[in-house]
């Protein structure tokens, strides 16, 4: 045990500073949220989930229980069959070098500096009376220009699509009924294959955003589903506004792979490093039928899906 005192400061890390691999067995105690990487069945990389059973000597395998871990589920009876069938599934038994460690979801907390830089109080600590000699009160404001605040739910709202069929107004994307749904255009996706998104706003000024959410109909009722889906962000620098007359958006690579299971749960995927941004689209690239055909020439010609959520 060191004497100096400096052994008992926090170590500064950057704000978006790398995961835990640790694959010994206090690294994923019960409860601990996880992301999922290097799977052979690439459909579940990047879902999120919890450990449900500990790590066993014996098999060398974390039990994990996916979705419901940032927008939880809930007790009891107000869910729908396919949610009650979805989370009543067995945990997955998953070896430790295909789990990363996320932020627990909630509670948010204080606002985070940007990414690339230092916490907060590290901030103040170098910059101010303590350190290079600004008085702490302006290396609070300094600070305060380096946070970004955490998306919350209330903050986001679809402000357009590439194409509806007009079933209920596109809004309804955002609630979690599963008698309503947006799906795109009769003849959008040749084959069950295209580019159709939804547009969302946070608002004026960009948000922290590290998960989505996607709930659809699993088969056999959703061969429109949508299988395969990326984000894209619009140019940096754009506001709000500005940003809806960009036809060309920028994909953000970590999500080139995100696939839906074929479940009714609010699937859960996250987002590494996560978005800082006032908008996102989520564009639609295959539909279920599709995905699940060895035909390239078949499947029902337009997608959709039930809910989107962001956090």
């Amino acid at each position: 045990m060191s004497g100096s005192a400096e052994a008992d400061a926090p170590a500064v890390t950057r704000e978006d500073g790398p995961e835990d691999t640790c694959s010994d067995s206090t690294a994923f105690p019960v409860g601990c949220v996880v992301r999922l990487v290097g799977l052979s069945k690439s459909e579940f990389n990047n879902h999120v989930g919890r450990v449900d059973v500990p790590l066993s000597a014996a098999t060398g395998r974390v039990g994990i229980r996916l979705d419901g871990v940032v927008w939880p589920i809930g007790p009891g009876g107000g869910r729908s069959p396919r949610q009650r069938a979805a989370a009543a599934a067995a945990p997955l038994a998953l070896k430790a070098n295909n789990l990363r460690r996320c932020r627990s979801p909630l509670p948010l907390g204080p606002a985070p500096s940007v990414l690339g830089s230092i916490p907060g109080w590290a901030i103040v600590k170098v910059l101010g009376e303590r350190g290079w000699g600004l008085q702490d009160a302006m290396a609070e404001q300094i600070s305060a220009y380096l946070r970004m605040d955490f998306l919350k739910g209330t903050d986001t709202s679809i402000t357009g699509c590439s194409s509806y069929r007009g079933d209920y107004p596109i809004e309804v994307a955002l609630n979690s009924k599963e008698d309503e749904w947006w799906i795109s255009e009769a003849g959008s996706m040749p084959g069950g294959v295209g580019r159709e998104f939804l547009t969302f706003s946070f608002g004026a000024m960009p948000r922290r955003v590290s998960f989505v959410g996607v709930r659809i109909p699993p088969m056999p009722s959703g061969p429109l589903s949508v299988r395969d889906f990326h984000l894209e962000v619009p140019p940096q620098g754009t506001t709000t506004e500005t940003a809806a007359g960009f036809d060309v958006w920028c994909m953000v690579p970590s999500t080139s792979e995100f696939r839906t299971l074929d479940n009714g749960a609010l699937q859960e995927f996250a987002l590494v490093p996560p978005l800082e941004t006032t908008a996102v689209r989520l564009v639609c690239t295959l539909n279920a039928a599709s995905a699940s055909s060895s035909r390239d020439d078949w499947g029902p010609d337009c997608i959709g899906l039930f809910q989107v959520a962001f956090a």
